[in-house]
């Protein structure tokens, strides 16, 4: 899944590039989800598509868009 479409389902009234940011922001407030993304080995911050595995995590720890 692409990280914009992620950030798009959790803030739907937000423009791409914005939402992408709010997410990101909302990750980097969560330590406990930083480290379960950094323990996947999988970089999450600079790659446009996440793994499955990584959008599990994140809703996971963010809930349900």
């Amino acid at each position: 899944m692409k990280r914009r479409d992620l950030a798009i389902m959790y803030f739907p009234d937000s423009k791409p590039r914005i939402a992408v940011k709010a997410l990101l922001r909302w990750i980097d407030n969560c330590p406990d989800l930083v480290a379960a993304l950094n323990d996947i080995n999988v970089p999450f911050r600079h790659k446009q598509n996440l793994t499955t595995r990584q959008v599990r995590v994140i809703m996971e720890y963010l809930g349900e868009p």
